[in-house]
């Protein structure tokens, strides 16, 4: 029985990369809060305070959540927008704007990349998400845990298929269901 829909997962390359660039941010503004809080008048004690226990607590989940799996829920693009409050409260907006930034990225890094393929389309997990017709394709084909995508406009996609996701699909399964949609398009 062919399916109706496949999703094929494709690996997160990003994650690692920004995995460290969150914790050198994070430990940035742990130093540069505590540092205020050192330095600066009584006037901005109490964001300064609120910055640095933010910053603090967001680095001890962050590595706690990375070294036991624990805290899942745990997100440090919500501490990001929180300190970029702060920072905007201090009148640092350069730094405000930076940390914002970043957590915006954050929430899309993390983003798992899926490939739909359905009767009607091929969607690509790209951003913005883009979207092709069968009559915009060539062929299709997965095998050895490598996915191509050939268009009519030229452009080749391959990518290597997640290694969890290749093992739940049936290649020649998948190849017929897109030599059908291809044939019928």
């Amino acid at each position: 029985m062919i399916q109706k829909e496949y999703i094929i997962l494709l690996p997160n390359e990003k994650v690692r990369t920004y995995w460290f660039v969150t914790l050198i941010i994070l430990l940035i503004n742990c130093f540069v809060f505590s540092s205020i809080l050192i330095q600066e008048e009584v006037s901005i004690k109490h964001i300064s305070t609120m910055g640095t226990m933010i910053s603090y607590l967001s680095l001890i989940f962050f590595l706690v959540k990375h070294f036991t799996k624990k805290l899942t829920s745990f997100s440090p693009e919500i501490s990001f927008i929180i300190l970029s409050i702060c920072w905007l409260l201090l009148g640092k907006i350069l730094f405000a704007a930076s940390i914002l930034c970043f957590a915006v990225i954050g929430f899309y890094t993390y983003k798992q990349f899926k490939i739909i393929f359905s009767p009607e389309k091929i969607l690509y997990p790209s951003f913005p998400k883009k979207t092709y017709l069968w009559s915009e394709v060539n062929n299709v084909m997965l095998k050895d845990n490598v996915l191509t995508i050939d268009l009519k406009n030229n452009k080749l996609i391959q990518a290597v298929v997640e290694k969890g996701s290749s093992d739940k699909i049936d290649e020649a399964d998948f190849n017929k269901f897109c030599l059908e949609w291809l044939k019928s398009s």
